[in-house]
């Protein structure tokens, strides 16, 4: 699922949301980068964050964005799915 798909759900189900990179960390070994990443809703009384990370080869250059871009957008896709936006898009149709 791309990050556009699930940045166009959370603008239309969530308009008052931000997101933000709280962590970017190498293994030791070098060979992968992991990203933390917190989506945060806004409300009238109250404001509510959920975090994920996302993870990427350092040699996975194929597609779009480097390895940092890509743990990223993982991570943005996960900390989303975990308020229950946009999981439809994660199965198959039957």
């Amino acid at each position: 699922m791309d990050m556009h798909i699930v940045n166009r759900i959370m603008n239309l189900h969530a308009p008052e949301w931000s997101g933000e990179v709280r962590s970017i960390n190498y293994s030791p070994d070098g060979k992968s980068v992991s990203v933390t990443y917190r989506v945060t809703l806004y409300g009238t009384d109250a404001e509510i964050f959920r975090e994920s990370t996302g993870t990427s080869s350092v040699d996975d250059v194929g597609g779009y964005g480097d390895p940092v871009q890509k743990a990223e957008a993982m991570a943005f896709r996960r900390a989303c799915a975990r308020f229950g936006l946009g999981l439809h898009l994660y199965h198959e149709e039957l």
